[in-house]
């Protein structure tokens, strides 16, 4: 799971996701409490939803991560934290003790189940806890990118105590597994912009195409409801770069 030794630096490059925590905002509100976030990261959905009066509950595999959202959560207004709790678990086969309004994975991160049976069984604890008027709801990456292997800078952003941290990316295609290795390199650079410190972070995506996502869905026993191409909930179309997936149990 990628952000286990960079956790710290997560939220420091979550800008830019304004309208797809939108997204998830708008369908928690119309399907209401309570909400289940699958790879809930840092927290920074599931703290919106509290703040619209909605009950989440996060699940995250990465301890470093799950310790970056309990930091915020012990830092935020009572009345947002009595509506969260964040616990340790794996997507991929889960056992709660409570049924959901609405169940989702942002940001892409069902593509971190990199193997079939990771996928089927996240599908399975999802069905098992979704109540029978909910919605299960995910994106995945289905747009070409530059999986040779080559580093990527992507971005500077400055750090709060002084310096900056730069992060780049690099990809590759591991075809015959129908995966891609990813690894994230920081590096930290103080005020005269000399590398200090550098840390690494890997991870494996599955590469996924919206037919195989369908298979597994019906394998699955859930009927797609509706599929978009954007968080402004555009109609998908087969030269689209996402596959925002709204799902039901049949």
């Amino acid at each position: 799971m990628a952000y286990r030794a960079s956790a710290q630096f997560y939220d420091l490059f979550a800008q830019g996701k304004e309208q797809e925590q939108s997204f998830y905002r708008l369908l928690a509100q119309e399907a209401g409490s309570p909400a289940l976030e699958l790879g809930v990261g840092t927290g920074n959905f599931a703290f919106a939803l509290a703040e619209d009066g909605i009950t989440v509950v996060g699940l995250e595999q990465s301890r470093e991560m799950l310790q970056e959202a309990r930091k915020k959560l012990q830092q935020a207004p009572s009345e947002i934290a009595r509506r969260l709790l964040f616990i340790a678990g794996d997507m991929s086969s889960f056992q709660l003790d409570q049924k959901f309004r609405i169940i989702y994975i942002p940001s892409g991160s069902f593509q971190y189940l990199a193997t079939r049976k990771q996928q089927l069984g996240c599908l399975r604890s999802v069905k098992a806890h979704l109540h029978e008027e909910g919605s299960f709801v995910f994106d995945v990456w289905v747009g070409k990118s530059d999986t040779s292997g080559t580093w990527r800078r992507l971005e500077t952003v400055p750090l709060p105590e002084g310096g900056s941290v730069t992060r780049s990316i690099s990809t590759q295609l591991q075809k015959e597994e129908g995966t891609i290795d990813i690894v994230l390199r920081f590096d930290i650079q103080n005020d005269d912009g000399r590398i200090t410190d550098t840390f690494h972070d890997w991870s494996k995506l599955a590469a996924l195409t919206v037919e195989d996502v369908k298979f597994l869905l019906a394998e699955a026993h859930f009927q797609v409801e509706t599929l978009y191409s954007t968080f402004s909930r555009k109609p998908w179309k087969p030269k689209s770069d996402r596959a925002i997936f709204v799902a039901e149990p049949i």
